[in-house]
C-alpha cells in the first residue's frame, strides 16, 4: 500500500494523491468473511459472523482431559482453563502414573481465604472425594471440583459445562443459636462454595 502523504493547506490535489488514496481505500475494503455474512445497505455495511464452529471441527473446552498412553499407562493433559480467573499451577503440566486397574477422576482442587480463591491445582483420584461441609461465617479454605474421569477402558469424559469455571460463595444452612439474646442474631449462618 502507497504511503499517502500529508497535503498542504492550499496544495493542488494531483491526479497521482488521488490515485493513491483510491487505492488505499480498495485495499481496506472486506471482500470476504469465512464463517460469516456481508449486507451492505444504505446505512453501511453489517457483518453477521456465524455462532459456533463449523461441522466437523471438534470443539475443546476448558478441562477436557486429553489422555496419551504411555509404557506405564497413560499420562493426562487438560485443556487450559481457568476458575474465577485463576491458572490451576500445574496447568501446564500432566497427571502421570494413571492406570486403567481402576477408575480415574480428576479434581480441581481449589484452596481460599475463605473470600477468594487463592490458588487451585489439578489432581488426579481412585476414589470419589467427599463433599466439603459447609462451614460456619465463612466459606470452606479448600474444596473439590471434579472436572473429568477416566474409566477402565481408557476412555476419558469431563464433567463439567463447556467453559472457563466460576465458584462463589452461598449461604447453606442456618442453625439456631441455643441461647437467644436480644438485638443479637439468633443463628449460625453456614457457607460453601458452589460453581
Amino acid at each position: 500500500m502507497a504511503l499517502i502523504g500529508k497535503v498542504q493547506r492550499g496544495q493542488p490535489l494531483t491526479a497521482d494523491m488521488m490515485n493513491n488514496i483510491i487505492d488505499s481505500i480498495r485495499e481496506c475494503q472486506l471482500q470476504s468473511i469465512v464463517g460469516g455474512v456481508f449486507k451492505r445497505g444504505v446505512g453501511g455495511t453489517t457483518i453477521t459472523v456465524k455462532a459456533g464452529r463449523p461441522q466437523g471441527e471438534a470443539t475443546l473446552c476448558p478441562f477436557t482431559p486429553i489422555a496419551s498412553a504411555v509404557t506405564s499407562g497413560y499420562e493426562v493433559t487438560f485443556q487450559a482453563g481457568t476458575i474465577n480467573g485463576v491458572l490451576p499451577s500445574n496447568m501446564l503440566g500432566k497427571l502421570t502414573n494413571v492406570t486403567t486397574s481402576s477408575n480415574n477422576y480428576f479434581y480441581l482442587k481449589c484452596t481460599t481465604d475463605g473470600k477468594v480463591i487463592i490458588s487451585s491445582v489439578l489432581e488426579k483420584d481412585t476414589t470419589l472425594r467427599t463433599p466439603v461441609q459447609p462451614t460456619a461465617d465463612t466459606a470452606p479454605t479448600q474444596f473439590n471440583i471434579m472436572v473429568g474421569y477416566m474409566t477402565t477402558a481408557g476412555i476419558t469424559e469431563r464433567t463439567i459445562s463447556c467453559g472457563h469455571l466460576q465458584a462463589r460463595i452461598a449461604p447453606s444452612l442456618q442453625e439456631d443459636a441455643n441461647d437467644y439474646v436480644a438485638g443479637e442474631r439468633n443463628y449460625t449462618q453456614f457457607y460453601n462454595w458452589v460453581f
